[in-house]
């Protein structure tokens, strides 16, 4: 994706228990069952706060933050701290993520004629936890030739990412384009997951588009990688 960081956000949700550890130092965190001196050193540099209350959504969104801006090695140490309801509390933000969809077009003049006009669109379905941001990203890339009357060589191709802690890619699942001269419908599926240490829950991203007979196209099914 262009343009800025879809995690970037203001107001960005902090557990309000990390000024009570740090004021606290060592004993306070090993009292909160931080770890000792070692973890509560790292908590300390790094900011993250793994004591966070999983009932809390703010807390919870903001361990996401927290641990966001930091390697992939140091976020799996943070994440083995956590309780087996705090790594759920996590998951049910991924899986109740809100959708949202955009697409990119490029501009092009379609006229009835013998000649073919290429025809290039990316449809992009989005989770996004409200307070952090996208989460996953499931791009279906069309092109399709049409000349004003007829389609021909509609193809697809699937892009993701995953800008989410945690969010892992477990494969396609559907790739399917049923066409005709007159119209097509391109099907792409594709399994997402919020995966952490013993703890999986994922979901089926699926968009559906539709070549209409007069040129144009439609989204006819749109789903984010969060049920």
């Amino acid at each position: 994706m262009s343009g800025n960081d879809p995690n970037e956000q203001t107001d960005q949700p902090k557990s309000t228990r990390r000024n009570a550890l740090r004021v606290g130092g060592v004993a306070l965190a090993s009292l909160a069952g931080i770890g000792g001196a070692g973890a509560g050193s790292a908590l300390a540099a790094d900011d993250v706060d793994t004591d966070f209350d999983p009932d809390d959504r703010d807390e919870v969104v903001g361990f996401l933050n927290d641990v966001d801006r930091l390697s992939e090695e140091k976020q799996n140490r943070y994440a083995k701290e956590l309780s087996k309801a705090q790594k759920e509390a996590i998951a049910d933000l991924y899986m109740n993520a809100n959708l949202e969809i955009t697409m990119h077009t490029e501009p092009r003049d379609l006229q009835t004629s013998d000649s073919y006009t290429t025809a290039n669109e990316i449809i992009e379905v989005e989770g996004t936890v409200v307070g952090f941001g996208t989460v996953y990203v499931h791009k279906q890339v069309l092109s399709w030739d049409y000349n004003g009357d007829d389609y021909k060589s509609p193809s697809q191709d699937l892009e993701y990412s995953l800008p989410g802690p945690f969010a892992t890619f477990q494969g396609k699942t559907e790739d399917n384009i049923d066409e005709n001269a007159s119209s097509f419908t391109a099907s792409l599926s594709a399994e997402y997951a919020f995966e952490l240490f013993g703890v999986q829950r994922g979901g089926e991203a699926t968009l559906v588009t539709v070549g209409q007979d007069n040129g144009g196209f439609e989204v006819e099914e749109s789903n984010a990688p969060t049920s």
